[in-house]
This record gives structure tokens, sequence and C-alpha cells, in this order.
């Protein structure tokens, strides 16, 4: 679900995930776009257990039925609802204070992510330039300029990088060749 900012969180039905082919489908987005991403195997478990859970309680199991649904209100989470209890799982985490401004931002998370995924990348050998269009469709964006603001420069990946550069644009800048007559 680290593609998906709490509004959009609100908003997915039961009918948006797909067991079979392990994706979740993020509808009518801010840019009225909608968006099909893949998840991890252990997400999708979750997710399943998760559904079994509230069937368990009697919520309904409509496709168009909030996939997030809140069992004393017998409703959908609202976004506001969402971002707080994500900010409680991090606080429980030791990420941040009990109370208070401090500490991550649960939009820290896509920076997170972002850097983690282009770590992934280079380590892979994997050129992160070629494969941006992919995470801004990921993340939800119209382009890659909105995606640029959530790379961090990290000192893993500006050593990544700079590993990189070596590797492939160093020799085209050999200043030790001459020009012979």
């Amino acid at each position: 679900m680290r593609g998906c900012a709490g509004g959009e969180l609100a908003k997915l039905d039961i009918g948006d995930v797909n067991s079979g082919d392990g994706t979740i489908t993020v509808r009518q987005t801010k840019f009225f776009k909608t968006r099909i991403l893949p998840l991890p195997d252990g997400v999708m478990t979750e997710l399943r257990g998760y559904i079994a859970a509230r069937r368990q309680v009697g919520a309904s199991q409509d496709p168009h039925s909030a996939l997030f649904w809140n069992v004393q209100c017998r409703s959908r989470y609202t976004p506001e609802m969402i971002t707080w209890l994500l900010t409680d799982v991090v606080r429980r985490a030791g990420l941040k204070p009990l109370q208070g401004q401090l500490g991550p931002r649960v939009h820290d998370l896509r920076h997170s992510m972002v850097v983690n995924r282009i770590l992934e990348w280079y380590r892979l050998g994997i050129n992160p330039q070629d494969r941006l269009p992919f995470l801004a469709t990921y993340l939800g964006h119209r382009d890659i300029n909105s995606t640029l603001v959530y790379i961090t420069v990290t000192q893993d990946l500006l050593h990544l990088a700079n590993e990189r550069f070596r590797a492939v644009g160093a020799p085209c800048l050999n200043l030790e060749r001459e020009v012979r007559s």
C-alpha cells in the first residue's frame, strides 16, 4: 500500500483487491486516473486475512463496500482517520514520540519507499532513470517531475550512483587520450 495516500486508502473497495494476480486497483485519484499496483505476497496474505476478519464481524462482502471498514461506525474510514491510525503505528514502532510533531510523518514513508526502490535497482544493475516513469505511475504522479521530489540523496544512494558513473560514464571522460597527428 506504499503507493497510496490516505485519501486513496479510504476510497478502496473490497473489489479493488485482486488476490489472483496480487494487485490492487486505485481508482479515480486526484488526477482522475486509475492505476493497478502490484503488491508483495506478504501484503496480499495480510489483506486476505483482514478481509476474512471483516467477514467474521459481519462487514459487507459486496465488492463495492469499503475495504477499510470501521466496525464501530459500520462505515468506511475517513482519510483523516486512516492518517491518524498510520501515525499511531509509526508511534508504536518507536519512530515518532508519543506526542508532538517530531519524527517522521506518514507521507515521509513515500520518500523512504522511493529511495529504497532506487537503491534496489542500483544493486540489481538496473538503470534507475529508465524506471522513473514506472515509479511515477506507481505513486500516481502525472510525470517523473513530481516523483523527483521524493528522491532524497542518502549516503548509500550517492555511493551507488557514484559507482555506476565510474563504471559507465567515467570512461567517456578519459582525458589521457591525446590526439596524435
